[in-house]
């Protein structure tokens, strides 16, 4: 695939109509419409043009003339070049007010239908929230520096930040002096990226490095563990060559009202937001009316984060996922909190999956399903088959959840309740929740 080609130069006075689902204003000139970044609804801006296509144009705001009354003043000193963040000049309220809004339109657009009752959206934490992250790192000649951070909107340059707002503050307030540390290495050409990790004990950064590290290197990443209170972890080539700089450390999260310790390893997928996670499990429980009569399906279980808290409360689960690590980190995470009602199964669920045991003659009243952003389209066709009556849905991407909603309806499934959950703030990602109930 080619690059982008630069337009030719273009300035236009715009009115903004609406926000897309990417979080950029929406106008129209010369019928085009017009993707501006950095523009709200209701405000009139001039606006440079930096993308062309027959039907729709791409721009970038100079100056806004009128200023929508909602408008506030980002808190990060690179938003707007940092690729990382497109709502920070909203509110948090009025962010979760326009998410909302995407997952109603996806709805009534896509799937014909809304739920009977909207659910109050979850909300906890705007800053210092995110506990994941992959970050790029690169050696600047001209500036003779070290960069660390998240990449530049539209651009493979690594924004020039010293500190994130939306990362935990354990690495977001110290972006400058892990720059510094590792401009003092002997290969700091070589290191492209770094993987972030914060449990609630610890913060593990995953040094990917392409050529080897001295043993002065070492020294130096150790100083920087001493002072930041991190562990390095090294990475010289795939996954597999994942290992600690020094000595491995326990990592981990937890669900204080279930009383269970999930742990993981720093390569494993959890939650970027710990605190809403909690919210979340709990309202699903909630949505599935759990009791110990119950037999329960999780489907992309993972580590089983909802797994096991839904085990405390029914008569079994059984959790399905298509990683094999995570599902021997969920088999010990079972164990570890002595949890006995629970079977985990590795299957690829986006293929054949009736011949599986965990398939093949069961029933299942209840179930929950956590696809990734391309949804579940192969899987919500097989629950009636297995006597699904009750579904919670937790999407990462409300396109995807409301095309499996329309083929819910079409199998006989009644979309009851749905709302978002803010589980990516300053941010256009929207997660979200659904139930749906066997008429």
């Amino acid at each position: 695939m080619g690059k982008r080609r630069k337009p030719k130069a273009k300035t236009y006075e715009l009115e903004i109509e609406s926000l897309s689902n990417e979080g950029r204003g929406i106008a129209h000139f010369e019928e085009k419409v017009i993707f501006v970044s950095g523009a709200l609804p209701g405000e009139k801006v001039i606006a440079n043009r930096v993308f062309s296509r027959a039907k729709f144009e791409e721009a970038d705001v100079v100056e806004i003339l009128l200023s929508a009354s909602n408008r506030i003043s980002p808190k990060c000193a690179v938003f707007g070049v940092c690729g990382g963040c497109s709502l920070q000049y909203l509110s948090s309220e009025e962010q979760i007010k326009i998410k909302q809004k995407w997952l109603k339109d996806a709805f009534l657009q896509q799937a014909k239908i809304e739920p009977k009752n909207w659910l109050k959206p979850l909300q906890i934490q705007s800053w210092g929230y995110r506990r994941k992250a992959r970050l790029g790192v690169r050696f600047v000649a001209k500036k003779d520096k070290v960069l660390v951070g998240f990449r530049e909107r539209k651009s493979g340059w690594i924004a020039d930040m010293k500190k994130c707002e939306i990362l935990h503050p354990s690495l977001g307030e110290n972006l400058e002096t892990l720059g510094n540390y590792i401009e003092k290495l002997s290969i700091k050409s070589q290191i492209p990226q770094l993987e972030v990790a914060v449990a609630e004990d610890n913060s593990v950064l995953i040094l990917r490095h392409l050529q080897p590290l001295s043993a002065k290197d070492e020294q130096i990443l150790s100083d920087c563990e001493q002072e930041l209170g991190v562990i390095f972890y090294t990475q010289s080539g795939g996954q597999e060559t994942v290992k600690p700089l020094n000595q491995a450390v326990s990592l981990s999260y937890s669900h204080p009202k279930h009383n269970i310790k999930m742990e993981f390893l720093p390569t494993d997928f959890t939650q970027v937001n710990f605190k809403l996670n909690q919210k979340m499990v709990n309202l699903a429980l909630e949505l599935l009316e759990i009791n110990d009569q119950d037999e329960v399906l999780d489907l992309f279980c993972g580590l089983g984060n909802f797994t096991l808290p839904i085990a405390k409360y029914a008569k079994c689960v059984v959790g399905v996922e298509g990683d094999s690590g995570l599902i021997e980190r969920a088999k010990a995470n079972a164990i570890k909190n002595n949890i006995k009602n629970v079977d985990f199964y590795k299957a690829d669920l986006f293929n054949e999956i009736e011949g599986f045991e965990w398939f093949r003659g069961k029933n299942y009243n209840k179930a929950l399903i956590d696809p990734a952003r391309n949804g579940a389209a192969e899987v919500v066709e097989k629950l009636p088959k297995l006597g699904v009556k009750r579904l919670v849905y937790v999407s990462c991407n409300p396109a995807t959840l409301a095309r499996d909603s329309a083929k819910l309806f079409e199998l006989g499934y009644s979309l009851e309740t749905a709302g978002v959950m803010d589980m990516f703030p300053q941010t256009a990602h929207v997660e979200s929740i659904a139930l749906f109930v066997k008429l």
